[in-house]
């Protein structure tokens, strides 16, 4: 199965991913010139890495007891 990823910009600092049926908003902060609507995009970065880390240990402590 392929997942298209297409990347839209809605206006003002704002980012966004859509994957398939899914959309991923990012913004800039108030401070950065953004509005503040949504995570910036580093930080959705550092949350998708620390996700997926959590996910694969949180499976490999569920397949060990």
């Amino acid at each position: 199965m392929q997942t298209v990823l297409e990347i839209g910009f809605p206006g003002g600092k704002r980012v966004e991913a859509r994957l398939g049926d899914q959309v991923i908003p990012t913004d800039q902060s108030v401070a950065s010139g953004g509005g503040g609507t949504a995570p910036e995009p580093f930080e959705l970065f550092l949350a998708a890495i620390g996700t997926c880390a959590g996910f694969y240990a949180m499976s490999y402590c569920e397949t060990r007891g």
